[in-house]
């Protein structure tokens, strides 16, 4: 399996430093981070950055633009629109660099809204969304993906296996963030890969302390039962994207020496 690094945890770097230092670990493919690649502005910049991706041997694999501020959390239907013309952005700047897919998320929970209006208009209103953007996805040769997070709608579980299913499309998936999942579902997060089982695409492997909502700790440092979730995923036969997550990890050189040596062992 393929391990992918972002250069985001080495944001502290020029971009092109922080990409090579994803080879000095032994990670094989990139994850770009849509802000930290906002400083190539051109198309002909971009392709520049996915040849210089591809020089190092890397393998250019999706961008994440997940918590982009254009989709928080909708207010009505109305939304949608500017949803859909944002997303195309995105969509369009992972074409351009030649990548597999698109990460987004699902947006937040909208202030005072019942539970007849979440799995009503807000889950018809998101299922629009991602049906619209995975018809264009595709059409780009690219698939979607959501990010869910301890506090948008997917951590509720039966609002994301109906958005999963009714969206109904190959190229469309879900990312398991395994911090996300554990400190959203601190009792539940195993359990709900068993849930999710196929609809699961593409896993962000990290550790936890199942409190810290983004903070992504190297594989052995937290708390999180790691061998349940590889037991899990393997017996989904989860065989997708796997990223070694290590935002806001405050030692991500040494999270990535020990973390890719874990990933390799468990599924080499």
């Amino acid at each position: 399996m393929m391990i992918i690094g972002n250069p985001m945890i080495f944001r502290q770097y020029p971009l092109d430093r922080a990409i090579r230092m994803l080879t000095e670990f032994g990670y094989q493919g990139v994850e770009l981070w849509a802000p930290q690649i906002a400083v190539c502005k051109t198309d002909p910049l971009r392709r520049q950055l996915a040849d210089f991706i591809r020089s190092l041997g890397l393998t250019l694999t999706g961008v994440n633009a997940a918590d982009a501020a254009y989709f928080s959390a909708l207010s009505s239907p109305v939304d949608v629109d500017t949803v859909v013309a944002e997303l195309k952005r995105d969509i369009d700047l992972v074409h351009t660099l030649g990548g597999d897919y698109l990460l987004t998320w699902e947006g937040r929970k909208p202030a005072g809204v019942s539970r007849t209006e979440l799995f009503g208009w807000v889950l018809d209103s998101t299922v629009e969304i991602f049906r619209r953007m995975v018809t264009y996805a595709q059409a780009n040769n690219v698939r979607l993906f959501i990010e869910v997070h301890p506090y948008t709608l997917g951590i509720e579980l039966d609002f994301l296996i109906q958005l999963y299913d009714r969206v109904d499309n190959a190229a469309f998936g879900i990312t398991y963030d395994c911090c996300h999942f554990g400190v959203g579902l601190p009792d539940g997060y195993i359990e709900a890969i068993y849930r999710l089982g196929h609809r699961i695409k593409q896993v962000h492997f990290s550790d936890s302390d199942k409190v810290s909502s983004e903070l992504h700790f190297a594989p052995g440092s937290g708390t999180l039962d790691l061998a349940g979730i590889v037991a899990a995923l393997k017996a989904i036969q989860f065989q997708g994207p796997m990223m070694l997550d290590l935002w806001l990890y405050p030692f991500p050189e040494e999270g990535s020496r020990s973390g890719v040596a874990y990933l390799q062992e468990v599924w080499g």
